[in-house]
């Protein structure tokens, strides 16, 4: 919440001037009281959202010797602001009216499927070399990520992908915001940056990837909240899913839910983080929550991310038709402090994979190491 936002409140609970509510009522209250002066539009944006977010108003009163001798009553209002449902929808509302779309074409000329996913990058993480062996931070976050993704939308093109499945989220950030560098629940991490700035290079960075993607193909954007960037995961996916509202080469799903399945032809995927559920699991939750799309399909497929490396198998060991693959994607992030201290270590790689919807086979898969970016 920013300062307008209490102040908006505050407003409220006094009832502005004359107990008008309305966002020339608060202008005009900012000005009178505090001399400060904000746009209609932020106005009446913050209104909205102090309306769904306050959670309890403490007043302090008390007599002082005023002008001329006089005895006057002072106030202190204190507002504590919680964050809801009903404020998340607030937040969504405003994004939905202050991005300005861009509009893409679908220019599909092939018939391959590819799916796209480079997990836990983890931008505004910090390493520090001489503790962790390597240094790290958000512009080699963000370097890292947009070289590989690169090289590996090239090889998308001249594999003649039509479509493409472009996963965004996954720990694409490492903190979730707040006033604390933390995980969505909490635990400390060690970070180079405010949150907001990782989270707007985060944007700029999944769109120059969109951009490039809808050169040539349709965009399917599946949006995968991890546990270190939940909320600012699915806000993300709000800003572009109003970014390209106008858009017919490009969808985002943004749906607030941990398991997202999609059906191309005679392919199913299923995307999730990998964090709160056992992989054992999966093939069985992928033939019960959507039977219509695994009776429709021959090859099925769970992507996830959260451990950091490359990992798969195949639940049913009979052949590929006959079971359902599971996996687990590796990530380019740089060793952080607490990986370090655990011994853990993995390659930093990214892949992207290719796929026939009509004969429901996998094509090809091409990889792309890490470079030293600064």
């Amino acid at each position: 919440m920013s300062n307008i936002d209490e102040l908006a409140a505050i407003f409220l609970h006094e009832g502005g001037l004359g107990g008008g509510s309305s966002p020339s009522s608060f202008r005009r209250w900012l000005k009178s009281k505090y001399d400060v002066s904000i746009g209609y539009s932020r106005a009446k944006n913050a209104l909205k959202r102090a309306k769904h977010s306050t959670e309890w108003v403490i007043q302090n009163k008390w007599e002082a010797l005023g002008p001329e001798g006089k005895v006057v009553e002072l106030r202190q209002t204190k507002v504590k602001l919680k964050q809801t449902g009903s404020l998340f929808d607030a937040v969504r509302a405003f994004i939905q009216e202050e991005v300005r779309p861009v509009e893409l074409k679908a220019k599909s000329h092939g018939e391959l499927l590819g799916v796209l996913s480079i997990p836990d990058i983890h931008v505004g993480k910090l390493a520090w070399a001489p503790e962790t062996g390597e240094a790290y931070d958000t512009k080699r976050a963000v370097n890292t990520y947009l070289d590989a993704a690169g090289h590996l939308i090239e090889k998308l093109k001249r594999a003649g992908a039509g479509r493409v499945l472009y996963v965004v989220g996954n720990d694409l950030l490492h903190v979730d915001g707040g006033l604390l560098p933390t995980t969505t629940k909490g635990t400390p991490q060690d970070t180079d940056t405010r949150w907001l700035y990782a989270f707007r290079r985060a944007k700029a960075m999944t769109a120059s990837v969109i951009k490039a993607l809808a050169e040539f193909a349709e965009v399917d954007v599946i949006v995968v909240p991890g546990n270190h960037d939940n909320t600012l995961a699915t806000l993300l996916g709000e800003v572009l899913q109003a970014y390209y509202a106008h858009s017919d080469g490009v969808r985002v799903d943004n749906r607030p839910i941990g398991r997202k399945y999609i059906a191309v032809g005679k392919l199913l995927f299923g995307f999730t983080h990998g964090d709160t559920i056992k992989p054992q699991a999966l093939p069985t939750l992928m033939a019960t929550e959507v039977p219509e799309l695994w009776g429709q399909t021959t090859w099925r497929e769970w992507m996830l991310g959260h451990i950091h490396k490359r990992k798969e198998w195949i639940s049913v060991g009979i052949d590929d038709m006959m079971g359902v693959r599971l996996r687990y994607l590796p990530s380019l992030s740089g060793m952080d402090r607490w990986s370090y201290s655990k011994g853990y270590r993995h390659a930093k790689v990214a892949e992207v994979h290719v796929y026939d919807p009509e004969e429901g086979t996998q094509v090809a898969t091409y990889y792309k190491r890490a470079r030293e970016l600064g």
